[in-house]
């Protein structure tokens, strides 16, 4: 059986020892906190666009009746 293993290359050197991790620049953890801070800020940048399709002067909702101000929520510039 080891035989098999040695002869073939991926396999002894993965039996070979060593952590995958080693070769890290920084803790594992920071592995998971850069990629929650990342995921986050994706959440920020899609957060900040909820609800613009209902302030589309251009999209209408089927019928005129329905239609309202899109910025009437918005409050006043003066």
């Amino acid at each position: 059986m080891t035989s098999l293993i040695l002869g073939n290359p991926i396999l002894a050197n993965a039996e070979g020892g060593g952590h995958a991790a080693a070769d890290v620049l920084f803790e594992p953890i920071w592995i998971g906190v850069i990629a929650m801070v990342i995921f986050l800020a994706l959440l920020a940048l899609l957060w900040s666009f909820r609800n613009t399709l209902a302030l589309d002067p251009h999209h209408s909702s089927g019928t005129e009746a329905d239609e309202v101000d899109p910025d009437s929520g918005r409050g006043s510039s003066r």
